[in-house]
């Protein structure tokens, strides 16, 4: 009895690391910094292709105004690299996002982005490290015109993440 309960164990765990992760649950540490809270999740669509959904939230005191924020945002990710499934290695693929915030209820700004990024994800079961850049269309309007950027323009657009895949 013991030795079939030993070797369902080991059946068990050797298929379970054979698995391959099919999601991601992720963060951006550095946003914390700014006071901002930003989750991802990614999930894998096939050897090749996965699609990625961001949340941020954030809040956090400048001059005499609080400031509040919402955003979303969506990647569609291609894996590039022939020697890694998705979501690990080098991928490649267009980003969309908008954000809104209020500073004291008294004003609105919002931002909308579009563009393409390259980047490489490490996987090291079950954690996982994901940086990625590329340029990105910014268009930016503001209720108030004295905090108006005026920027419509091309920037980079840059991510990290640390995450944990299952």
């Amino acid at each position: 009895m013991k030795n079939l309960l030993f070797s369902a164990v080991i059946v068990f765990l050797v298929v379970s690391k054979v698995t391959a992760q099919e999601n991601v649950v992720k963060f951006n540490p550095l946003a914390l910094i700014v006071g901002s809270f930003e989750l991802g999740y990614e999930r894998v669509l096939n050897d090749s292709q996965s699609l990625q959904v961001d949340l941020g939230y954030a809040s956090f005191s400048s001059g005499s105004f609080d400031y509040t924020g919402f955003g979303a945002g969506l990647q569609y990710r291609f894996y590039i690299q022939k020697s890694h499934d998705a979501p690990t290695g080098w991928f490649a693929g267009p980003i969309a996002s908008y954000s809104s915030a209020s500073a004291d209820n008294d004003f609105k700004t919002s931002v909308f982005a579009a563009g393409g990024v390259i980047g490489y994800q490490w996987n090291w079961n079950p954690v996982t490290l994901d940086i990625y850049g590329g340029p990105a269309y910014y268009s930016i309007e503001a209720d108030d015109t004295s905090f108006d950027f005026g920027f419509d323009g091309i920037g980079p657009r840059l991510g990290l993440s640390l995450g944990f895949a299952f």
